[in-house]
């Protein structure tokens, strides 16, 4: 397959159309509509398409209800809640600039990353962002093994919301709020005989949890310190089937031609990818259904917005239809235009 094959415009109105309206199958996702926003917003910066479909007025207004999201301190007794939560799915009031703010009301690691990533491919220059509470909110969610809870009213705690403060502080250019030791010792406990990292310490390996431990060592200046990288690419490379799988004997997936694409980018070692079989693989996932767009997990079953961008992503990991595909990041998942002027180590 080649570019000729690239379903561009097609793509280009299912991200748009996802924007005006979500289908009712995202409903149990409402939490998550910071995240939704990011696969949408990011998947159109990398076709290139984001100026052309979203109006600098309906961007602005993105750019509002982003921080219509944002938990700010009121001093020093909310500082672990700072940060954006995903939605106003809790009955939240719209304001922009809010005084207010519930003592049950949190931020979210995962939400804070995807919300100043989007800020930044919009253009936003974080006058708003309250830098200094997401700073200490850090401090806060950081656990005395080094890894991190998602939000001060407790939650899940393993590698992805490591990752999260990681990128974050990246955003903000402001490492101190995250112990980079302790960081760095729970990525190496959560390693496995087999080199690649899992979710936390003692349990199996896989390509999601493995971009995590990657990205945040490259972010923090830290991947240098890794030993063992051989193997660990080794351990990547052999994921790849056509497309790439998450685990040993487990299906391809279009996602992971992001998760561990990008982790190989990272490594240094892209030119060992199979691009033709990724882009072949990820092209016979299009949705081919008239003019609907999207790409799915897997031939011949639905698409959606998670996988339409993590596949978009896997295409630029490896150079395919430059024209038309922009080149990423793969560390902060973000466009390189993007990400002009932020402090990325090589």
């Amino acid at each position: 397959m080649s570019a000729e094959d690239f379903l561009y415009d097609n793509h280009v109105k299912y991200l748009r159309n996802h924007l005006n309206c979500l289908p009712h199958h995202y409903s149990g996702q409402d939490q998550n509509r910071m995240t939704l926003l990011y696969f949408v917003v990011c998947g159109l910066d990398i076709l290139g398409a984001l100026n052309e479909v979203i109006p600098q007025n309906e961007q602005k207004d993105i750019i509002e209800w982003i921080y219509a999201q944002q938990v700010c301190a009121t001093g020093t007794e909310n500082l672990q809640n700072c940060g954006f939560r995903g939605g106003s799915f809790a009955g939240t009031c719209f304001q922009n600039n809010q005084n207010h703010i519930d003592k049950n009301d949190f931020g979210h690691l995962a939400m804070t990353y995807t919300a100043l990533a989007v800020l930044r491919i919009l253009g936003d220059d974080y006058s708003r962002v309250d830098k200094k509470g997401i700073i200490g909110a850090l401090k806060h969610l950081q656990q005395d093994d080094g890894c991190f809870i998602a939000t001060a009213g407790g939650s899940e705690r393993d590698i992805r919301f490591l990752f999260c403060a990681c990128a974050t502080s990246c955003f903000l250019n402001d490492f101190s709020g995250i112990n980079i030791d302790k960081a760095y010792q729970y990525i190496i406990s959560s390693r496995g005989y087999d080199q690649a990292f899992s979710h936390g310490p003692y349990l199996e390996s896989h390509g999601g949890s493995t971009y995590c431990a990657v990205s945040a060592l490259a972010l923090m200046d830290r991947l240098q310190d890794l030993p063992n990288k051989e193997e660990l690419t080794e351990w990547l490379l052999k994921r790849q089937l056509s497309g790439f799988q998450g685990r040993p004997n487990k299906s391809v997936d279009t996602c992971y031609s992001f998760w561990v694409g990008a982790s190989i980018c990272n490594l240094h070692a892209v030119e060992y990818i199979d691009a033709e079989a990724t882009i072949h693989f990820t092209l016979a996932c299009q949705c081919k259904k008239g003019t609907a767009g999207g790409i799915c997990k897997e031939t011949n079953t639905y698409p959606d917005i998670l996988h339409t961008f993590m596949a978009l992503s896997g295409l630029s990991l490896v150079g395919f239809n430059k024209s038309q595909i922009a080149p990423i990041v793969p560390s902060l998942g973000i466009t390189q235009r993007a990400a002009q002027g932020l402090v990325i180590p090589k």
